[in-house]
């Protein structure tokens, strides 16, 4: 064993636990495979894995697929889902040695005989990961050692399973039931688009206007030499029509009143008092997320010091909002950013010590804006969780294209981000707003910083991590990329509170994923936009998968059409297009100039596919439109004729004219109350709260 091999981490935590011919595997160029093998498995490897009767096994099954290519995400994955259901089976079985595992065992599990509570999901999972292993292992053993090393390793291989996926229904009915949960839930979000994004809008105003307030207190504290604490209190907008009283506290003033020290840096913070109406004094609700700070969900609420009965409470509110896994220590606000919604120990710990409800503003107010930004992203274009995390702070990603050709010229505001499956960037059309919303976190970053520019950093969605390079993304904060999980769980604290229920009452849990299957849905059932353009628009490759987003849940099916038609809201605006070259641009311009949506003003909003009109210029209603509320006497005005043509059709007997002014009329009603929505909390942005001082 040569010293060089010794110094090794991984060899240092793995030896003499492991067999040893496994330890110094190496491949054809002599190098050692652990060393390929990604940082993240390495520790699941040893701190879960090394000890267990199968560590051999997975341990080489490790190596192979780490050797084989697969994402550092898949990789793990995988590992950690046999790794559980061997802990499981061997458990339920009684089994001591790999020796004891074989086929029966798991033919067992996958008939439901052992573990009677586990979901189809789980063992169809196992099954697939677990078959994964066996194939992949079967093409690198050949290819990739001697007769003598696969004979010295064929000890470690996990036994292959004589039948497979086709052999059980548990994997169909697996599959089907999560498809049904989805569009279930897909059809519950669909109709609220707009609300989600306007209510992600007017929270971020009051958190907006919440930290106003305290930056001008600290101001005129400074100026004044006046001490914290302050007491003080402002009146929330129309929408809310609430007082808010709170105190502005430093850990300081805060120590030396409640006798209590800290080690760390001086800050300030809030304590949430009251919230009462206007109107008449009555208890308020105040802002959203007091209920989170109450029970200290951010981050893993699970800890040992909390009481059986806190632990309950904790569960039974969890679950109320539709986080059923609450009692095994679901964290649906956890996240994996340093920063990002973090209270901090002094916060989170007086809030217990003396039940107050304390409020470290500044990482809410971060995690909020990042928040809207993804929303707003996500609900106008149907992107994927990776494509919105590649948007940066660059001219080739961020595009503004002028036509000067049309009076007033016309913008198109464009990111050009790289879609599952592809290699060269497409075009992702934005609302102007949201190329605002963008300058104003790259404004806040840059303050945060202290810099004239953000940091190039490293792209952390573990499944195309090894795909990105080191970008100005402006998802970042503390100087590192925010990922999936946080996008998640920063999401899910903004909506807090929402009711989205199915149509069996079900609280429904937004996340990403699902707001991409609702707009899909939307795009196909209620616009009625052909699939091929839905696929286009949702930038994806086998028009199958498009099927299977946009197909109608069974109370879709159900319902009738009249009623698909006059009473389902027009909400989503799509904002995408089809990659274009230079040379199919100027074809288009000259060729299609009447049938492309970006080439031309259309009634009531800007249209913002480059893809040929998907419902021949019926541009009241279309999805590919995005309303605008400087166009509001638009759609005024085609709201009367439709109404007078729908009273004159009728008058005439042409009865099915009359049903297609009807539609129109339901559509234009439509897209003037998702006007209404963007007006409303544009005033509300625009709110300047009074702050009374109450000491």
């Amino acid at each position: 064993m040569t010293q060089d091999l010794e110094l090794k981490d991984w060899h240092q935590l793995m030896f003499g636990k492991i067999d040893s011919s496994l330890l110094t595997l190496k491949n054809y160029d002599n190098e050692y495979y652990w060393d390929k093998v990604d940082p993240n498995s390495l520790r699941y490897f040893v701190k879960t894995v090394l000890g267990s009767p199968w560590q051999n096994h997975l341990g080489l099954s490790l190596l192979c697929l780490t050797d084989r290519n697969l994402t550092p995400l898949s990789i793990y994955n995988l590992m950690s889902n046999v790794n559980a259901r061997l802990r499981d089976l061997f458990d339920a079985a009684n089994l001591v040695e790999m020796a004891d595992f074989n086929y029966s065992i798991v033919e067992k599990y996958l008939s439901s005989e052992l573990i009677q509570n586990h979901t189809d999901r789980q063992r169809q999972s196992f099954l697939n990961a677990y078959n994964s292993f066996v194939f992949n292992m079967s093409k690198w053993l050949t290819t990739q050692f001697t007769n003598v090393q696969q004979k010295l390793i064929s000890n470690f291989l996990f036994p292959k399973l004589p039948f497979d996926n086709r052999d059980f229904s548990v994997r169909t009915k697996a599959i089907d039931a999560a498809k049904e949960v989805r569009k279930t839930e897909a059809s519950a979000v669909t109709p609220l688009l707009p609300e989600i994004r306007a209510e992600a809008h007017f929270r971020w105003n009051q958190v907006e206007r919440l930290r106003r307030a305290v930056k001008k207190l600290l101001e005129e504290a400074k100026e004044t030499r006046r001490a914290l604490p302050i007491e003080f209190s402002y009146e929330e907008s129309e929408y809310t029509n609430e007082r808010w009283h709170f105190i502005l506290w430093d850990k300081i003033s805060f120590g030396d009143r409640y006798s209590v020290g800290t080690s760390t840096e001086n800050e300030v913070f809030l304590e949430f008092i009251k919230a009462e109406k206007i109107d008449d004094s009555s208890p308020g609700e105040g802002l959203w997320f007091l209920d989170i700070l109450k029970y200290r969900l951010i981050g893993s609420w699970s800890s040992d010091y909390l009481s059986d009965k806190e632990r309950n409470t904790i569960v039974n509110f969890l679950k109320q909002w539709g986080y059923d896994d609450a009692e095994n220590g679901q964290a649906p606000f956890s996240h994996r950013n340093p920063g990002l919604l973090t209270q901090g120990v002094f916060v989170v710990r007086n809030s217990r010590n003396f039940n107050k409800l304390l409020i470290n503003l500044e990482p809410i107010y971060a995690a909020c804006t990042f928040a809207r930004f993804a929303l707003d992203i996500i609900t106008s274009s149907g992107a994927r969780m990776n494509e919105l995390l590649q948007i940066s702070y660059d001219k080739n990603c961020c595009v503004v294209t002028v036509d000067n050709s049309i009076v007033p010229a016309r913008k198109n505001y464009i990111f050009r981000l790289i879609p599952k499956g592809r290699e060269e960037e497409e075009n992702y059309y934005m609302p102007e707003e949201v190329f605002r919303f963008m300058n104003d976190i790259i404004k806040y970053l840059k303050e945060s910083y202290n810099s004239k520019s953000i940091p190039e950093v490293e792209y952390r969605v573990s499944s195309r991590k090894h795909l990105m390079s080191n970008k100005r993304y402006v998802f970042q904060y503390y100087g590192r990329h925010i990922n999936e999980f946080t996008i998640n769980a920063i999401i899910r604290f903004l909506l807090h509170g929402l009711i989205i229920q199915t149509s069996e009452g079900n609280q429904v849990v937004v996340k990403t994923h699902l707001l991409r299957h609702a707009f899909a849905t939307h795009a196909v059932q209620t616009e009625k936009i052909p699939i091929d353009i839905v696929k286009t628009l949702l930038h994806q490759k086998d028009i199958s998968v498009t099927e299977y987003y946009s197909a109608p849940t069974n109370q879709q099916i159900t319902e009738t059409i009249d009623f698909l038609h006059d009473n389902w809201a027009s909400y989503i605006d799509i904002q995408k297009g089809v990659l274009r070259g230079p040379e199919e641009l100027r074809e288009i311009y000259d060729d299609y100039r009447e049938k492309v949506g970006t080439l031309s003003k259309v009634v009531g909003g800007i249209c913002t596919t480059d893809s040929v009109c998907p419902t021949r210029l019926a541009c009241v209603g279309c999805a590919a439109k995005v309303p605008r509320p400087e166009f509001k006497q638009e759609i005024l005005s085609y709201l009367k004729w439709a109404e007078e043509s729908e009273v004159m059709f009728t008058q005439n007997g042409m009865l099915l004219e009359a049903k297609k002014m009807k539609i129109s009329k339901n559509r234009a009603k439509n897209e003037l109350k998702e006007i209404e929505l963007m007006e409303r909390y544009q005033k509300d942005e625009h709110f300047e709260a009074k702050i009374r001082i109450n000491n």
